[in-house]
Parts: C-alpha cells; sequence; structure tokens
C-alpha cells in the first residue's frame, strides 16, 4: 500500500486551525460531502465529513474566507479520508487539495490566514530511537 500523504515539514504551505463556512460538494452525484472546515491552508482544506467518499474524488469548494464576508470557489481532489477513529480526531474528515483555483482567490485566502495559529498536533510526537541509540553511543 503506498501512501501519498506528505509529512508537515514537506508541505507547501502552513495548515491554520480554523473552522469556516464551505460548501464541499463531489463531481459524482453532487453529493454534499461538507459544509465546515477544520483546518484551511492556500493548497487545501481538511473538512468535517457529512458523506462517504474515496480517495481521488474530485470536488467543488466553496469557502468563506476565514475572518471575512468573501467567499471563493475551487476544485479539489479528495486526498484523505478520516474516519474518526483516532484519539484526538474530531469524527471523520475529508483532506482535500486543491487542483484548480484563481491566483487572485488564492491571494485572498493567504491574507485571510496570516496570523492564524496551526492546528495541534493529535498524536504525540514518535521517538527516534535510532538517533538515542547513536546518542547514547557517542
Amino acid at each position: 500500500m503506498g501512501w501519498d500523504i506528505e509529512p508537515a515539514r514537506q508541505r507547501r504551505s502552513m495548515r491554520r486551525a480554523v473552522t469556516t463556512d464551505c460548501q464541499v460538494v463531489a463531481d459524482t452525484g453532487f453529493r454534499l460531502l461538507g459544509r465546515w472546515t477544520l483546518d484551511v491552508s492556500t493548497e487545501g482544506i481538511r473538512v468535517a465529513s457529512l458523506g462517504h467518499t474515496a480517495r481521488g474524488e474530485v470536488v467543488y469548494v466553496s469557502l468563506r474566507l476565514p475572518r471575512t464576508s468573501l467567499w471563493i470557489d475551487a476544485i479539489g481532489e479528495v486526498v484523505r479520508v478520516a474516519r474518526g477513529r483516532r484519539t484526538g480526531e474530531p469524527g471523520p474528515a475529508l483532506g482535500i487539495r486543491f487542483t484548480s483555483i484563481e491566483p487572485v482567490d488564492r491571494a485572498l485566502l493567504a491574507a485571510s490566514l496570516r496570523g492564524l495559529p496551526p492546528p495541534l498536533p493529535a498524536r504525540r510526537v514518535r521517538v527516534d530511537y535510532a538517533a538515542a541509540v547513536l546518542a547514547a553511543a557517542a
């Protein structure tokens, strides 16, 4: 099984912990998949999931920019489906990467995210045992 989820340090933009209104609609069947975000970046969003979908699904996103009354539109792809069973997860969620967004909308999104905090890690940091052994041997 291959994983294509990028670790946080390899992401192109910082995620911000912000809940804002949105509408995420599946291309197939025009099903409503989400109505509010859990976190947002200029590259995509994580939304609380209202319906079942699979990775790779094309979605249409309308997003209210945080701290404004402006809305932007984008096309995206579901890149993560979280069932909400892990400790610390708020419930089922979808990770969506924007595949098409107007440059002016991306700029407006970046400006609206400026100064907002990143999300808190849901899982504890993993111990690097190999580094600990090497440090002890030195």
